[in-house]
């Protein structure tokens, strides 16, 4: 298995960071790595099936990548996203999970992983990996402007 994260303090508690990160419909006003997010198939849940655009680069954005929520959490604040066992692609599998961990002073500890598998998860991580990583890095960042700036 390889990962690729990023994680960042956020001065806002985790339910907070939790409706922002949830809420798909919101994504174009704060994500610039995820400009757009649709569920397909109904609400916010277990086994959804959603499109995203994904900017990897300034200048390169992936078009109606189509991924599952695979997992929610919501009385711990987490979920994972990714490639469905029917949808996924040859010889990769991925998950990205996000996860808001309550801190203190009520403020939220943000992690945003994602988690290669298969044999050709080494190369994902060669070709992707640096790009990955300052997405990663960039979302999160995204995030604790919006986030904090929401609760004013």
């Amino acid at each position: 298995m390889k990962r690729i994260g990023s994680e960042i303090e956020i001065d806002v508690p985790a339910a907070r960071v939790w409706k922002i990160i949830t809420d798909f419909d919101a994504y174009p006003r704060w994500n610039r790595f995820t400009p757009r997010i649709t569920l397909t198939n109904g609400k916010f849940r277990e086994g959804a099936e959603f499109e995203l655009d994904c900017a990897m680069t300034p200048r390169r954005l992936l078009r109606n990548e189509r991924e599952t929520i695979l997992a929610v959490e919501p009385e711990v604040f987490r979920f994972c996203m990714g490639t469905s066992r029917t949808r996924g692609r040859p010889g990769i599998r991925s998950f990205r999970w996000q996860i808001c961990e309550p801190i203190e002073g009520d403020r939220t500890r943000f992690v945003n992983h994602e988690e290669f598998r298969g044999p050709l998860a080494p190369l994902v991580r060669l070709i992707y990996g640096r790009r990955l990583k300052s997405a990663f890095d960039e979302y999160c960042r995204s995030l604790k402007k919006f986030s904090e700036d929401e609760r004013t």
